[in-house]
C-alpha cells in the first residue's frame, strides 16, 4: 500500500502520498542503474496529484533515458535520498523513501534488456525487456 507519507533519510522533506500504486517495478535501466548506485531502482507508479510536499523542497534534474523520454529525478541533495521520478507520461515515487513500505508488493521488472547478468529479477511479476505500455503513453 503506498497511501501514506514518506520523505528523505534526514528528514528534511516530508510528503504524503493519497493513492494505492497502479504498479510497483524494479527499473533495471542504465539510468536507474546510475541514479540508484545498484542494479535497479524500485519505484511504485502513482498519480502525480496524489503527492504532496508536506516539508522542503525538492532538488532535480533532466535526463534524457534510453527510451528517449526526458525524465526529471527529484531528490534532496543533503542526504543523497532519491524521492520521484517523472516523464511526460508516467510519476513514481521511490519505495525505500516509504515512511512505511511493508505492503508494497513488487508488479513489474522492466529494462531487462539493460538488466547486469547478477541482477535478481523476480520471477513471478510481469517483464518487459524496455518500456511497458503505461510510460510510452498508451
Amino acid at each position: 500500500m503506498t497511501k501514506g507519507t514518506g520523505g528523505c533519510r534526514c528528514g528534511s522533506i516530508r510528503y504524503g502520498c493519497a493513492s494505492d500504486p497502479s504498479m510497483v517495478s524494479f527499473f533495471y535501466c542504465r539510468d536507474c542503474q546510475k541514479a540508484s548506485g545498484g542494479p535497479f531502482c524500485n519505484y511504485a507508479v502513482v498519480p502525480v496529484a496524489a503527492v504532496t510536499i508536506i516539508k522542503g523542497q525538492t532538488q532535480s534534474y533532466v535526463v534524457e533515458a534510453a527510451s528517449g523520454n526526458t525524465v526529471r529525478r527529484e531528490f534532496w541533495g543533503e542526504c543523497g535520498s532519491q524521492l520521484f521520478a517523472s516523464n511526460k507520461n508516467v510519476f513514481v515515487l521511490a519505495v525505500g523513501s516509504l515512511d512505511d513500505a511493508y505492503g508494497i508488493c513488487l508488479t513489474i521488472a522492466i529494462w531487462l534488456d539493460s538488466a547486469l547478468p547478477w541482477a535478481p529479477i523476480p520471477d513471478d511479476v510481469d517483464h518487459f525487456r524496455q518500456n511497458p505500455p503505461i510510460t510510452l503513453g498508451t
